[in-house]
């Protein structure tokens, strides 16, 4: 089994259950308004923004400083599209991950997160049509090969890692996504 199995199979439960939250579920069906996506762009801001330091330490693990720069991009396209529907930044809850295989594992997870955005983007085409305000999940021509560059730098690493610290990272970066994505919008904002 590759490294990239063990995490999918590893987060699959939790991965399936975020796409049925109420703001996934919204935009899924066409019935988000741009006051319901601005908020959730501010929960996305939230979480990759507290994301940075264990996707710059992944990066770093794994020799590949373009994934860090990709990530403080996509913080950018966050910020870039929030000032566009005139919303507010909400603060990061910082994340301190330092630990090499925690942080290769949560890497995973930010930066699998980056394909289904471009889904996401399409579903975003009735709310926002000249695609001004959809930029995050929009994301970049060079996505599919940053993915491809992880994987292969995951599973090099995988290879003389301990793979339960690598699944623990990933698991944590769901659960973190999870708190700030479905967590009631007050309780989001605090």
């Amino acid at each position: 089994m590759t490294a990239r199995s063990a995490l999918q199979a590893a987060t699959r439960e939790i991965h399936e259950a975020l796409h049925g939250t109420a703001p996934f579920a919204a935009i899924a069906d066409g019935s988000i308004d741009r006051d319901g996506y601005a908020a959730l762009l501010a929960r996305l801001h939230r979480y990759h923004s507290a994301m940075l330091g264990p996707c710059a330490a992944g990066a770093r693990v794994l020799d590949a400083p373009a994934l860090n720069v990709a990530q403080h991009g996509r913080v950018m396209a966050l910020e870039d599209d929030l000032a566009f529907l005139g919303a507010r930044v909400l603060p990061a809850m910082a994340d301190s991950v330092t630990d090499a295989g925690f942080a290769v594992g949560s890497l995973y997870t930010v930066f699998g997160s980056v394909l289904g955005g471009k889904v996401i983007w399409r579903q975003l085409a009735t709310l926002l049509p000249d695609g001004q305000g959809r930029s995050f999940f929009a994301g970049t021509q060079g996505d599919a090969a940053l993915w491809r560059l992880y994987c292969e730098k995951l599973e090099n690493y995988a290879a003389t890692a301990d793979m339960a610290q690598i699944i623990g990272g990933a698991r944590h970066a769901f659960a973190r996504f999870e708190t700030v994505v479905a967590a009631p919008p007050a309780l989001a904002a605090e």
